[in-house]
């Protein structure tokens, strides 16, 4: 073994025990599910593989997609995520009677309500044994980031389903408590800072975009978002490597299970220094959708005549 290489596996084995000791040596540990639609499914696997390590939150937050993992996780069903995922996805997401009722075949509002009362419920979210729940949103009228505490709302599932609202899979914003929201992504993906405010010390931050895609994704004008160095060693980011090979609204079992499986390897190299050849070789092929609208925007932005000084 030359020098170079066993130095290179000392410093690895380093940063992991550093990393994993962060989360040990934490008073309040916030678990932050981004949004991603279906892709959301690689957070269950993270989240199997910190029980495994025996990391366990004090405050959950989800974002969109991720609202639904962050709720089971808090009400104390984190072992559950799989069977929630599993029965989502055998419900008929489609219905072409709905175009009469809500202009749309798409009935994501019903299937995600019959497996939230399954999994979840408003109840157990209020219970005083659940977690703290936050859930990030997107005001209407001034296009504005809000966080909202699930507990404090009259109906916690109406609340979580309009952070989900994107067209045009939900064509009618949901009123809640006299506000109009949608999609909470589209404003902050990743509000980390807000569970510093809220007491935690440490924040699992658990992204689908890949790590060859770039940098974070915050929002539309924040695509390739570093952590700045204030928050960098108190936030463990656990993402892929690459970008995921399955569809926004993908509902085979199959494929999703193979991204849980993902994100629970992907946990293990982050805080353990494990190596899987299966975080290389799951990957899609060619760049997402999203990566050629930003870099029309970077080509965009340099062409655009700047102002006068």
């Amino acid at each position: 073994m030359s020098t170079a290489f066993f130095w290179f596996q000392v410093s690895g084995f380093w940063f992991n025990y550093v990393v994993l000791n962060v989360l040990r040596n934490a008073r309040r540990i916030g678990l932050l599910f981004s949004g991603g639609s279906m892709r959301c499914v690689f957070q269950v696997g993270v989240v199997e593989a910190l029980r495994e390590l025996d990391v366990h939150p004090a405050v959950c937050l989800g974002v969109s997609g991720g609202v639904w993992n962050a709720a089971a996780v808090a009400v104390g069903n984190a072992h559950r995520l799989r069977s929630y995922w599993r029965f989502f996805t055998r419900l008929p997401a489609v219905d072409l009677t709905n175009l009469v009722r809500e202009h749309s075949p798409f009935i994501w509002s019903r299937i995600h309500e019959r497996s939230f009362r399954r999994y979840v419920g408003n109840e157990r979210i209020k219970s005083a044994d659940a977690l703290p729940l936050y859930v990030g949103l997107t005001r209407l009228r001034d296009r504005a980031h809000v966080l909202a505490d699930a507990r404090a709302a009259s109906d916690p599932f109406r609340l979580l389903l309009a952070s989900n609202y994107l067209p045009p899979f939900y064509t009618h914003p949901l009123d809640v408590e006299g506000e109009r929201y949608a999609d909470g992504g589209w404003t902050n993906n990743i509000p980390y800072e807000a569970l510093f405010a809220r007491g935690c010390d440490a924040v699992v931050l658990m992204a689908p975009k890949g790590e060859s895609e770039g940098g974070l994704h915050r929002n539309v004008n924040d695509y390739e978002h570093t952590i700045p160095a204030e928050f960098a060693d108190r936030v463990i980011v656990i993402r892929p490597r690459h970008r995921l090979p399955i569809g926004f609204v993908e509902r085979r079992w199959d494929k999703l299970a193979q991204i849980a499986d993902l994100g629970r390897l992907r946990t293990r190299e982050v805080l353990l220094g494990e190596r899987h050849p299966q975080t290389d070789s799951i990957a899609a092929r060619g760049p997402a959708p999203s990566a050629y609208y930003s870099r029309l925007r970077k080509l965009l932005t340099r062409q655009s005549p700047q102002p006068p000084g």
